[in-house]
């Protein structure tokens, strides 16, 4: 990997971008499962649940990375800050909300609706495509990353926060973990409101920025050994799984938020898995696919951008295959929406780099 970069932020950036794209592919199949449209066997079941968690673990890894790469830096000049970094997001953004909707209106037989691109792209309707949820979301997060850095470094002691910080995990995490099951399954119970203004905190996603800093510069889980990490994370998994479980077996369908970025255990899981390979980076298994690890990295917002129109339309082929199982069907799409994704990208980060710049933000 170059020398100026940094080898385990690489690592995370390329497990987090195949996470997202394994996410994507498992979804097109269990999607329906979650919302009680379809019943499958246990072991089926079983399969599609611990992909799909895998899967979820690509955002935070994302969010993380943020953190840890962008929050130590000083922001003398808030305005060059947002003129480098947030205008060619915001445009890069403006560029596939427009794309993303020619391409719904054609795919999906769909009449061109000005009115629909125009709210889409000033973020006052959802995207066409699913996965743009991400862009708004990130949009904000860097509005906000320099006072963040700025408050964070002029700390000289961060213990001062820990009570907000147990707060933040309280109300960002625990709450809304435990309102899934009081929407239905315990509805003796009411749902929990807390009352605390919690806007200028960000949201959630701020959150795992905030957790990404202090991980990698604050060593925050140095005093966990590996083990524990990695104990905690298959525990997260198997109790927020017979959660989920119970749900679906009950016929608890109105909600799928144990998979979201506000589960306590998809939390935990993010953020463990994220500090765990912080520490194994430099695993030899790793370093021999080091090339190949920094390519994925550099393309993984290319990829990110680009594998959901790919799925669309491997999944609308894929559907005159009935006879397939899911079970091959979830990993062959899966395999070839990456592998088309990074090959597509290859000209944008090797031959034209200004487009690849733009438009996929390749570096």
């Amino acid at each position: 990997m170059t020398k100026s970069r940094k080898p385990w932020l690489d690592v995370v950036r390329a497990a987090a971008i195949l996470c997202v794209v394994l996410c994507h592919s498992v979804e097109a199949f269990y999607r329906p499962v979650l919302l009680g449209q379809l019943q499958v066997s246990f072991p089926l079941w079983n399969i599609e649940n611990l992909l799909f968690t895998v899967g979820r673990i690509g955002v935070p890894l994302f969010l993380a990375t943020t953190g840890a790469l962008m929050l130590p830096q000083d922001y003398p000049d808030v305005s060059a800050f947002y003129k480098k970094s947030l205008l060619p997001l915001f445009l890069t953004t403006e560029i596939w909300i427009f794309c993303n909707y020619i391409f719904y209106c054609l795919v999906e037989h769909k009449t061109f609706d000005i009115s629909r691109l125009i709210l889409e792209m000033l973020f006052l309707k959802a995207s066409s495509l699913s996965h743009m949820w991400y862009m708004p979301v990130i949009l904000g997060c860097y509005v906000a990353l320099p006072f963040i850095s700025r408050l964070l470094q002029a700390s000289t002691n961060l213990r001062q926060y820990s009570l907000l910080y147990i707060l933040g995990i309280v109300i960002f995490f625990m709450i809304p973990t435990a309102n899934v099951f009081f929407k239905e399954a315990i509805t003796v119970m009411p749902g929990l409101s807390p009352q605390f203004d919690t806007g200028l905190w960000g949201s959630c996603y701020s959150f795992y920025i905030i957790t990404g800093y202090l991980i990698s510069k604050h060593q925050l889980l140095d005093r966990f050994k590996s083990q524990s990490l990695l104990f905690g994370i298959i525990l997260a998994f198997v109790l927020n799984s017979t959660g989920q479980y119970y749900l679906y077996s009950h016929h608890y369908y109105q909600s799928t938020w144990l998979y979201w970025y506000t589960d306590f255990a998809i939390f935990l899981i993010g953020i463990f898995t994220f500090e765990l390979l912080r520490r194994r980076y430099h695993h030899k298994t790793i370093i021999k696919f080091a090339p190949v690890i920094e390519y994925i990295s550099r393309c993984s917002f290319g990829v990110y951008i680009i594998h959901k129109p790919i799925l669309v339309v491997l999944q609308k082929c894929f559907n005159h295959f009935t006879t397939v199982p899911v079970r091959i069907q979830m990993p062959a799409l899966f395999f070839t929406s990456l592998f088309v994704s990074l090959i597509l990208l290859y000209p944008f980060k090797s031959v034209w780099k200004k487009a690849g710049s733009l438009l996929f933000h390749i570096k």
